[in-house]
């Protein structure tokens, strides 16, 4: 994985190996993901040499949030994920005024001919929205990892003909995207659930194409007023922690929703 080892990425990871092992020593009764547990990292997390140990990323405590998973990346616990049964909630009607997608779309400043990655496209509330707005030259690829979901985006594509809507099945590490060939990748609601997000988010820059940006709606985090559960939240400063790690540049955060944020990035040159 070359790109991982250049410029301040190596340092990037560095910290990660400070990061996990402070914390670790934080918290009685938890468990660092060190040699022992080499079984539970995935492979795709295998550094070269200069490089932290790849079961430094990952540590597991037995206390945790008890809608989270007890697995913490960089000292946030990840969320469990929404399944198949969560289809009627991610196309409830009031999410229209309650997320706001026309605002959201509008800021990705869309121009047409794009390609475009959906990743945990769920249902496709957001992926058919997204398709007229890139036209006839541009593409809408639905990422998902679970096969109602897939089946469900199959439905809709065809009952509205959308041709150029294609539907990916990833996986848990890796989103199957093609390389430098995504000029905007879209999270909604999604990276706070993903089990590897250090190898989700490495397969993810390497899509992108020179100048491909990563959007992030998540809810915030940083407000407790927001009725959402704290391991379905993200601040703007974990975000931006975990995206520098596998080298990713914070341009701007967009604060027009009621509840979340849009918190947009790219690719470091």
């Amino acid at each position: 994985m070359p790109d991982l080892r250049r410029g301040g990425v190596t340092v990037a990871l560095a910290m990660v190996l400070v990061t996990a092992v402070a914390q670790a020593s934080q918290h009685q009764g938890s468990a660092a993901v060190l040699a022992p547990a080499r079984a539970q990292v995935s492979p795709v997390a295998r550094l070269q040499a200069d490089g932290p140990p790849p079961q430094l990323l990952y540590e597991t405590r037995q206390t945790h949030d008890p809608n989270g998973t007890g697995k913490f990346y960089l000292g946030r616990e990840i969320a469990q994920v929404m399944g198949p049964g969560g289809i009627p909630w991610l196309d409830r009607e009031e999410r229209e005024y309650e997320e706001r997608p026309g605002a959201v779309i509008d800021a990705l400043g869309l121009r047409g001919g794009e390609v475009v990655a959906d990743l945990g496209a769920g249902s496709g509330y957001f992926t058919f929205r997204l398709a007229p707005r890139v036209g006839k030259t541009g593409k809408v690829l639905a990422i998902e990892i679970q096969d109602e979901m897939l089946e469900t985006l199959r439905q809709r594509a065809t009952a509205l003909k959308r041709r150029n809507v294609e539907e990916v099945k990833g996986s848990d590490t890796d989103p199957k995207l093609p390389v430098s060939g995504v000029d905007l990748v879209l999270m909604v609601d999604v990276y706070h659930e993903l089990a590897y997000p250090f190898e989700v988010m490495t397969k993810v820059r390497q899509a992108l194409k020179p100048g491909g940006r990563v959007v992030f709606v998540e809810y915030r985090k940083e407000d407790p007023q927001v009725p959402i559960k704290e391991v379905h939240k993200m601040s703007v400063d974990q975000l931006e922690k975990e995206m520098r790690v596998v080298g990713l540049t914070h341009l701007r955060t967009v604060e027009t929703l009621p509840s979340q944020h849009i918190v947009i990035f790219r690719k470091r040159d």
